[in-house]
């Protein structure tokens, strides 16, 4: 697991959030000379998938790349501009939704945590 503190903007905006997390990941993995994954998930819709899709783009990576959006469990692909849905019961499908949920489970906590830890901070001023 990896996280990543927004460095490049502050406030809310889950496009820039997506890009920058891509970009830090996938170019440390190259000055590294590190293996390369055999598929990125992104946790979200077409919007997200566009924003990790250009840091690879800019990295000059080819990397197979899908979205997941929660609220239909819809498959976004690059270049379709329509969603793919599979069955809720797909063994694909169900791979995915756990994946997903698993990366929800831990960024919840570490956001929990930054929060108390930033709280407790304001209360020592």
């Amino acid at each position: 697991y990896r996280l990543f503190h927004i460095k490049s903007f502050a406030g809310q905006n889950d496009f820039e959030a997506m890009y920058e997390t891509v970009k830090r990941r996938y170019s440390r993995l190259q000055r590294e000379s590190k293996e390369m994954p055999d598929l990125i998930l992104i946790d979200g819709g077409r919007g997200q998938l566009e924003s990790g899709m250009r840091a690879l783009r800019e990295l000059g990576l080819r990397i197979p790349i899908l979205g997941l959006a929660k609220r239909e469990e819809e498959i976004y692909l690059p270049g379709i501009s329509g969603t793919m849905k599979l069955d809720k019961r797909h063994p694909g499908l169900r791979l995915l939704i756990h994946a997903r949920d698993e990366v929800h489970r831990f960024v919840i906590t570490f956001h929990r945590k930054t929060r108390a830890k930033e709280m407790f901070a304001e209360e020592e001023l």
